[in-house]
C-alpha cells in the first residue's frame, strides 16, 4: 500500500480525539511476538500481548517500551551526508534528499567495484535475533549475491554459529538447532541460556511443562530466570561446558542408559576409526585384490567399514545406500590378519553392528592398523571426565553431575535450548559439540518431546546464492582461516576480518562499506581498530535508528523507520514448533515520522540504481512479497484480510523424518551430513584438521591455560545481556532505563568482601587489554570469583538526567574494549567475551545518577 493510500485509510478510521487499534507483531527481535498497538491521534501510546493470537500471549519489556522509539530525540530522521574529516568528532551532518543520498551511494559502490572487484564492498547487518532485521536479512543477501560481493559481516560468530552450524548442522545435518518440543518433552535442558529475557514464548512453555510434571535441568554460571524454579541447576566456571558436557556423556555410556537402538542404527557409532590416521576406515583403503565389488552398485562416494558384534567379520557401510553388507564370509584369521572378500550378502539388521571392541585391519599396500568403532572412540575420551575430574575442572559438585546424568536418563523425552552462553569462548564449537553428542546418545532426536525439526513456509528462497559465483565465495574474507567456519557456512564475514582488510589489505583492500543496523563498534570485541578501519574505509553508508558510535563514523546516514512504521512480510514463527509455518502480514502501525523508511524500501531502491532491478521486480516490493508468497497461493493483498496470519506448512508436522524411506533407492533418508547418520564423528570436522569427537580444551584465558596471567587477573570475566535491552539498543528509552539505569558486574559477596567493594560500589573492571566501568551488583547468584558484566553501554537518557557514555574510554562502561580479536575459537572464529580473565579495584565516579 502506497503510503498516500495509507494516509487515507488513516484519516476514514481515526481523527484526532478517536482510539484505534492495530494487530501486529513486535519486530524487536527473531521472537516476533504477536502485539495489538493502541494509537490515539497517530502516537502509539502502547503495545500489549495479542492474547486472541494462536501464538500470542506475551509480550517482553523492551517491546511494551517500543512506542517510545517513536519520537525519541535522538533518532535519524533525515538522510544526511557527512562535511567534516572522520578523524573529527563532528561528522558535521549536512542534509540532503533521498535520490541525493541513494544515489551518492551506488555511484561509490559501482566505482568500488569497477576498479577493485565486488569483493572490496562489504555489506553489513546486525543480528537478525535481536536487532529487528529478522526480515530484512534475506534480501540483504539477495542484494550482495547480486552485486557478486562473498562479504556480508555479521555478528554469527559471536551469536548462535557454534550452536546451529558447528554443533547442530556437522552432527545432525540441520541448518540449525531444533527447536524443543516442550509440551511433550519430560525434561527440558536449558544450557547457558535465559529465555524469561529474551524468549518468553518458550520460557512459558517451559513453566507450562513443569506444571504438567515435567522435570527441567538448567546449566549456568548465573542462578537467573527460570534456573529458580530449576529441578537441578549446575552452576559452572564460564568456558567449561564442554567439560560437562563430556562428564554427563561418559556417565550416560558407563551406566548403559543411553538410547542402544538409536545409537546403533542412526548414528555413526558403529564406523571404524583408523588408529594411524584418525579417520574412518574407507572400503577403498582395503587390498583391492581380495575385494570384489562390495553390493553391486558402484556409488562413486566413499564407502565406511564397521564389524560385526562378536565376530570376525567386517562390513561396508555406503551412505548413499544407507545399508551394510558383509565383507569377509570365511573370517579366516592369521596372525591376526584378516583375507578380506565380498560378499553380496545384505544384513537384515543393524542389531550386530559392534560398538565396542579393536580390530587390525589389512589394508592395500600390505600394512596393518589397528581400528576401533567410533562409540568405543567416544567412550575413551569421556572416560578421561569422570565426576570428580568434571568437578575440579568446572565447580560443579560431582554428586550434582551424576544426578544431571540419572535425570536426563530417567525423564525421556528429552529437550534441550542453548544459545550466547556457550558461543562467545575460544573453545566454543567442540563445547557446543559435546552437548549435541550428549543428546544424540538419548535418541530423542525428531521424536515427540524432543528437539524436532519443523516445516518451513512454503515460499520461494529469496536469498538467490546461485547468483554469487563459487568462485567469488571462495574469496571470502575469513574463509582460509575458518575453512568450515562462518565464512563457508552459511557464508558470513567476521567484524576483525573486515578490520584487517580495512587497515592492513589482508588478504585484499576493502574500500567500501554499507551496513544495515548494528552499531558495528559496540557488537564486536576491540572497539578501538574497530574505529580505525571505519575511518580508513574510502566510503561508509550507514542505515540506522538512532545515532550512533558507529554512525557517526559513517559518510552517509539513511534514517531508518522502526517496525512500528514499517509494514513487512513475516514468514514463520521462532516457537512453537507448529507456528514455524506461519506466515503474516505485519502492518505498519502508523506512517513512518520524517523522511524514515524501512530497510528493505531501500534495499529495493538501491538495487535498481545498481543495475539490479531485473532482480528485484523494479523496485515493487510487493510484487517481491507476491513472487515469494506464489508457492503457498497467498498474496500480499490477501493476507491484509487475515491480521493473525495462516499456516502455510511445506510438509506436514511428522516424527521421525530421517526413517523415511528415499524413493530412488529404497532406503532411509537418514540424516544431510556425510554418513547420512548422526555424526558423533564429524567427517567434515576430520577432513579440516579438527577433532572429529568433541574434546575439551580450557579457555585460551583461564586460571588453567594462563596461570601466570592469572596472579595479576585472578577472577573470572563472563558477560549477559540485561532483560530490559537488545544489545546496545533501548538505553535511551526511559521506561527501561529506570529499571536498569547503570552498567553492573555481578559479584559473589566473598568477591566483593575479599576486594573490600559495597553493593553499588562503582569499579574498573581491567584485563589485560583494556579497562571499563561499571556498578556493583552483590549477588549469591553468581559464582564466587567470577564477574559479570553487560555489553552495549553508550547511549545516555536525558530525561532523567543520564549522560552518554563514552564507548572509546576507559572511563566509559564498553566492556568491548577489555577483550581483543587476537584470541579466537579456531573453527567458528569467536572471540572470549564470556570467559577470560580480570581483575577488579574501586574507582570514584562523579556522574549524575537516576
Amino acid at each position: 500500500m502506497a503510503r498516500s493510500q495509507f494516509a487515507e485509510v488513516v484519516r476514514m478510521l481515526s481523527s484526532p480525539d478517536q482510539t484505534r487499534t492495530v494487530r501486529t507483531c513486535c519486530g524487536l527481535c527473531a521472537v516476533h511476538c504477536p502485539a495489538v498497538a493502541t494509537v490515539e491521534a497517530e502516537r502509539v501510546v502502547a503495545l500489549r500481548p495479542d492474547a486472541s493470537h494462536p501464538y500470542g500471549g506475551a509480550l517482553c519489556a523492551k517491546g511494551r517500551a517500543a512506542p517510545e522509539l517513536l519520537d525519541h530525540p535522538e533518532r535519524v530522521d533525515y538522510p544526511l551526508r557527512r562535511t567534516r574529516p572522520k578523524t573529527d568528532p563532528d561528522p558535521g551532518w549536512e542534509r540532503c534528499t533521498w535520490d541525493e543520498a541513494l544515489d551518492l551511494v551506488a555511484r561509490k559502490l559501482l566505482e568500488v567495484r569497477a576498479a577493485s572487484g565486488p569483493e572490496a564492498v562489504v555489506f553489513s547487518k546486525g543480528t537478525g535475533g535481536g536487532t529487528g532485521l529478522t526480515d530484512t536479512e534475506a534480501w540483504l543477501g539477495r542484494l550482495a549475491n547480486c552485486f557478486g560481493t562473498p562479504n556480508v559481516a555479521s555478528t554469527t560468530h559471536l551469536c548462535q554459529w557454534p550452536r546451529d552450524t558447528g554443533a547442530a548442522c556437522y552432527t545432525f545435518g540441520t541448518e540449525r538447532l531444533a527447536m524443543p518440543d516442550v509440551a511433550r518433552s519430560g525434561c527440558v535442558v536449558l544450557w547457558g541460556s535465559n529465555p524469561s529475557a529474551n524468549f518468553l514464548s518458550l520460557a512459558r512453555a517451559v513453566v507450562a511443562a513443569q506444571a504438567r510434571g515435567a522435570k527441567l535441568l538448567v546449566v549456568d554460571p548465573r542462578r537467573i530466570g527460570l534456573a529458580n524454579k530449576a529441578d537441578l541447576l549446575l552452576q559452572l566456571r564460564p568456558g567449561t561446558d564442554g567439560a560437562l558436557a563430556l562428564g554427563l556423556i561418559h556417565l550416560l555410556i558407563q551406566s548403559g542408559r543411553y538410547d542402544e537402538a538409536f545409537v546403533r542404527a542412526w548414528t555413526n557409532a558403529p564406523l571404524l576409526v583408523r588408529a594411524d590416521t584418525g579417520h574412518l576406515l574407507q572400503v577403498e583403503a582395503l587390498a583391492p585384490h581380495l575385494l570384489g565389488q562390495a553390493d553391486g552398485d558402484v556409488t562413486g562416494s566413499p564407502r565406511y567399514v564397521a564389524a560385526l558384534e562378536g565376530r570376525d567379520a567386517l562390513v561396508a557401510y555406503d551412505p548413499r545406500l544407507g545399508r551394510y553388507r558383509v565383507l569377509s564370509p570365511e573370517l579366516k584369521a592369521l596372525s591376526a590378519r584378516l583375507l578380506l572378500r565380498t560378499q553380496d550378502f545384505q544384513l537384515r539388521t543393524q542389531d550386530s553392528v559392534a560398538l565396542r571392541g579393536a580390530w587390525r585391519v589389512l589394508l592395500a599396500d600390505g600394512r596393518e592398523v589397528e581400528c576401533r568403532p567410533v562409540f568405543e572412540r567416544l567412550a575413551t575420551v569421556a572416560a578421561a571426565h569422570p565426576p570428580d575430574v568434571v568437578a575440579r575442572i568446572t565447580g560443579v559438585p560431582a554428586e550434582q553431575l551424576v544426578a544431571a546424568a540419572r535425570l536426563l536418563a530417567e525423564q525421556r523425552p528429552v529437550s534441550h535450548y542453548f544459545h550466547n552462553g556457550l558461543v562467545q569462548h575460544t573453545n566454543a564449537t567442540q563445547a557446543a559439540r559435546a552437548i549435541e553428542v550428549l543428546y544424540a546418545l538419548l535418541g530423542d532426536f525428531d521424536r515427540p518431546g524432543g528437539n524436532v525439526p519443523a516445516p518451513e513456509p512454503r515460499v520461494r528462497p529469496i536469498q538467490a546464492r546461485s547468483a554469487l559465483p563459487e568462485a567469488l565465495s571462495q574469496r571470502r574474507l575469513g574463509r582460509q582461516e575458518r575453512p568450515i567456519g562462518p565464512p563457508a557456512r552459511p557464508g558470513n564475514v567476521a567484524a576483525y576480518d573486515l578490520y584487517e582488510a580495512a587497515l592492513e589489505g589482508q588478504p585484499y583492500p576493502v574500500r567500501a562499506l554499507v551496513a544495515f543496523g548494528g552499531n558495528l563498534l559496540l557488537a564486536n570485541g576491540d572497539t578501538l581498530r574497530g574505529r580505525a578501519a571505519l575511518q580508513r574505509l574510502e566510503f561508509f553508508a550507514q542505515m540506522e535508528l538512532f545515532h550512533t558510535p558507529t554512525s557517526r563514523l559513517a559518510d552517509v546516514l539513511l534514517p531508518a523507520a522502526s517496525f512500528l512504521e514499517s509494514p513487512a512480510l513475516q514468514l514463520g514463527f521462532r516457537y512453537p514448533i507448529e507456528a514455524m509455518a506461519h506466515v503474516q502480514r505485519r502492518e505498519a502501525v502508523v506512517e513512518p515520522r520524517y523522511e524514515r523508511r524501512s530497510d528493505i524500501e531501500v534495499i529495493f531502491a538501491l538495487a535498481c540504481r545498481l543495475g539490479l532491478g531485473e532482480h528485484f521486480w523494479g523496485g515493487d516490493v510487493e510484487a517481491a512479497y507476491n513472487a515469494v508468497l506464489e508457492p503457498s497461493g497467498l498474496t500480499w493483498e490477501a493476507l491484509a484480510a487475515r491480521p493473525h496470519g495462516v499456516s502455510v506448512p511445506s510438509a506436514a508436522l511428522r516424527y521421525r523424518k530421517y526413517a523415511d524411506l528415499d524413493a530412488s533407492t529404497g532406503a532411509p533418508s537418514g540424516f544431510a551430513t556425510p554418513t547420512r547418520k548422526v555424526e558423533l564423528f564429524s567427517v567434515t570436522f576430520a577432513a579440516h584438521g579438527f577433532a572429529p569427537l568433541p574434546t575439551y580444551v580450557e579457555p585460551a584465558l583461564s586460571p588453567v591455560s594462563a596461570p601466570e596471567l592469572a596472579e595479576q587477573f585472578p577472577l573470572v570475566l563472563t558477560n549477559a545481556k540485561r532483560a530490559q535491552y537488545l544489545h546496545s539498543q533501548g538505553r535511551g528509552l526511559p521506561s527501561l532505563r529506570k529499571a536498569a539505569p547503570t552498567p553492573t558486574a555481578q559479584v559473589h559477596p566473598r568477591t566483593a568482601a575479599r576486594y573490600g567493594i559495597a553493593n553499588g560500589a562503582w569499579i574498573a573492571v581491567e584485563t589485560s587489554s583494556g579497562s571499563a566501568r561499571a556498578q556493583v551488583h552483590v549477588t549469591d547468584s553468581i559464582l564466587p570469583g567470577v564477574v559479570c558484566v553487560n555489553h552495549g553501554w553508550w547511549q545516555g537518557c536525558a530525561e532523567l538526567g543520564l549522560p552518554a557514555l563514552d564507548p572509546f574510554s576507559a572511563e566509559g562502561a564498553n566492556v568491548n574494549l577489555l577483550v581483543l580479536n587476537d584470541r579466537r575459537d579456531p573453527i567458528s572464529g569467536g572471540t572470549p567475551h564470556r570467559s577470560s580473565l580480570c581483575r577488579i579495584r574501586p574507582v570514584e565516579v562523579s556522574e549524575p545518577r537516576p
